[in-house]
C-alpha cells in the first residue's frame, strides 16, 4: 500500500470540443507528469476528467500509455467529479497538481505555468511549490 505522501495525483482536465487536448498534448503532459514523479521519488496517479472523458477521442491512446507505464488513474464523469472534489483527502491538497485543458497548471490557489511549454519540474521549484 503507497502512503498519501508518496502518491501525487494530477488531476488532467482532458477538455471537450475546441478546448480538447489533441492526443500528441496528452502524451506529452502524461510524461512531464512521470517526470515530475520519478525526479521527486513520488507514484503518480491520474484523474482524467472533464465534461465527458469517456468519449474523448484520445482517450484509448492514453488509457494505453497509462496501462503501460504502470500508472494507476481514474475516469471521472460530472458526477464521480463532484463526489471526489466533495470527499477529497486533504492530505492530498499538497500532493496535487491541476492541469487545465489549455495547459495552465496549478496547485492550490498557485497558478505555476503552463505544462505545453516548460517542463513541470522547473515551473514546480520556480514557483516554490512544495515547500
Amino acid at each position: 500500500m503507497i502512503g498519501t505522501e508518496e502518491l501525487f495525483t494530477f488531476e488532467l482536465d482532458m477538455g471537450s470540443g475546441d478546448c480538447a487536448m489533441p492526443a500528441e498534448r496528452l502524451e506529452d503532459t502524461i510524461y512531464n507528469c512521470l517526470d515530475f514523479c520519478l525526479l521527486n521519488r513520488r507514484t503518480p496517479h491520474f484523474y482524467l476528467g472533464g465534461p465527458e472523458p469517456i468519449r474523448h477521442p484520445a482517450l484509448r491512446p492514453v488509457l494505453e500509455l497509462l496501462r503501460e507505464e504502470d500508472v494507476s488513474f481514474s475516469l471521472l464523469s460530472e458526477p464521480e467529479k463532484t463526489e471526489f472534489e466533495q470527499n477529497r483527502h486533504p492530505v492530498l491538497q499538497e500532493n496535487r497538481i491541476e492541469i487545465a485543458c489549455d495547459g495552465m497548471t496549478r496547485q492550490g490557489n498557485t497558478i505555476i505555468g503552463n505544462i505545453f511549454e516548460d517542463r513541470l519540474a522547473d515551473l514546480w521549484v520556480v514557483s516554490g511549490c512544495g515547500r
